[in-house]
């Protein structure tokens, strides 16, 4: 994984979720607060859901995927 792919991720406007694939297994980053970089960008540190804290380098995340938007029951006059 390229550190550029994953700020384009995070500076995507609008924001779109996206889940990482690492060693410590999937992580979901639903909003770009969830990260900060530190140690030159080399590491992201990323809270979860449940308020965990995974510190990794960047070079340990194997794949990045974005998730597909939820569609809004709104839609073709669905209420």
């Amino acid at each position: 994984m390229k550190l550029s792919n994953l700020e384009a991720a995070l500076n995507r406007r609008p924001f779109r979720p996206f889940e990482i694939r690492a060693d410590a297994g999937v992580i979901i980053v639903r909003h770009p607060g969830q990260t900060m970089f530190a140690e030159g960008k080399t590491a992201v540190v990323i809270a979860d859901q449940e308020d965990h804290l995974h510190i990794m380098d960047v070079d340990q995340i194997s794949k990045m995927r974005i998730l597909p938007q939820r569609r809004s029951a709104s839609i073709n006059g669905q209420s």
